[in-house]
């Protein structure tokens, strides 16, 4: 046997090796989220929507993950997605397993407190990697630069610093509704010192993610057309996670955000492995133009709708009430009415003002030849076979002019 071949029998080899662990990832992820669902079903006699559609989400990201490793068995971030997977699916089921056995049915289950300890803990790996190691390793698995190595190891360091004090600092289940679940070695003695510690950790945590956040825009000052692409993919999923995070603040103020808050976390969770996918499979990459431009489009119209229902609705209540001395349902036909009547015409002039704002006037970018259009032309005819991937390459750089 030949040394090339040799060679290419072990590229093989090891090619299969990697998908069989990242898709195993993927299967005892859904072992792990399976029978916590199952667990929660028995304890509490329903599961929520949300709690499914979590799932959903995490699961996502471990299909994300194998997929990457599918196509790029050495890609960092394929690897990643298939870690946080199996961390937050043992942490949910090391949580619900830890209820099981020392709340609803004590002494039906061995290692109930081990698993509670676990359940403290195991998904912060999970939340490293997309939090933190993400951001700074996104799209290509590596830093933007040699100069962002400190910023790496000093974010590995305060994670493993945060787990450890973790494992060790007294707490409770209390967040779920289950105080009596505590930390079984836990130091209570030392609670004060773990308070201390932890005041001078979330700083520098919420500096980290502002680090990881400038790591993005570092790259992007560098980056190619394809990676530019690639970026605002991320970027998306980023800007729903943000706003989750805000509509979520808000709903301390205003409780009737509180279910809307977490079905719209849940949702930027879900976008965020699916923009990394597409971004680094580069299926469909250059559909983020339009999908910003129709996202812009539609939360705006929906807020100027939502304040024109709101005002109107008072403004018919209060005629009726003039009138006839009492309220009406007729107030809320013939606001309807009035959305139905200007919604094309304010649709029309958020389209064309965004357009202004999204596309290029000179298009310095992309010439007289082509345009955004082109470019989703030539990624359907790609995407059919029709052109090979040598021929979409040599268009979308004549496209692009590069």
């Amino acid at each position: 046997m030949s040394v090339a071949a040799a060679s290419v029998i072990r590229a093989s080899t090891s090619g299969s090796r990697a998908r069989w662990l990242a898709w195993s990832s993927v299967a005892l992820y859904v072992a792990f989220a399976g029978v916590s669902l199952a667990l929660e079903f028995r304890f509490v006699g329903r599961v929520s929507p949300i709690d499914i559609w979590s799932v959903a989400a995490l699961f996502a990201c471990g299909v994300v993950g194998a997929l990457i490793v599918t196509t790029h068995r050495t890609h960092p971030i394929g690897w990643m997605f298939c870690g946080a997977a199996v961390s937050f699916g043992f942490s949910f089921f090391a949580r619900e397993y830890a209820i099981q056995a020392l709340v609803v049915a004590p002494g039906t289950l061995p290692f109930g407190e081990a698993m509670a300890w676990f359940g403290f803990w195991a998904d912060m790996p999970g939340i490293a990697v997309v939090a933190l190691f993400l951001p700074l390793l996104f799209p290509d698995g590596h830093l933007p630069s040699p100069r962002w190595k400190p910023a790496a190891y000093f974010a590995g360091v305060n994670v493993v610093l945060a787990v450890i004090l973790t494992m060790l600092a007294p707490a409770t289940y209390a967040e779920a509704g289950y105080p009596s679940i505590r930390n079984p070695i836990g130091l209570d003695r030392y609670a004060a010192v773990f308070d201390t510690i932890a005041t001078i950790l979330q700083p520098l945590l919420l500096v980290l993610v502002v680090i990881s956040a400038a790591a993005l825009f570092d790259r992007l000052r560098r980056a190619d057309a394809d990676e530019r692409q690639q970026l605002k993919w991320f970027a998306f999923a980023g800007a729903l996670v943000l706003l989750s995070f805000l509509i979520q603040a808000a709903s301390r103020f205003a409780p009737s955000l509180i279910g809307p808050a977490e079905l719209f976390a849940t949702l930027a969770v879900t976008a965020l492995p699916v923009a990394v996918g597409v971004a680094i499979l580069r299926y469909r990459l250059y559909d983020i133009d339009l999908i910003i431009n129709r996202t812009l489009v539609y939360v705006l119209l929906t807020a100027i709708l939502a304040g024109v229902y709101t005002a109107v609705v008072a403004l018919f209540q209060r005629t009726f009430v003039a009138i006839s001395g009492q309220g009406s349902d007729l107030a809320i036909v013939m606001t309807l009415f009035v959305l139905a009547t200007v919604f094309t015409p304010i649709k029309n002039t958020l389209q064309e003002r965004v357009d202004r704002r999204i596309k290029p006037r000179s298009a310095p970018a992309i010439t007289h030849t082509a345009s955004i259009d082109d470019l989703l032309m030539l990624s359907e005819l790609h995407d059919r076979g029709v052109l090979t991937d040598d021929e979409f390459a040599a268009k979308k750089k004549q496209v692009l002019g590069i």
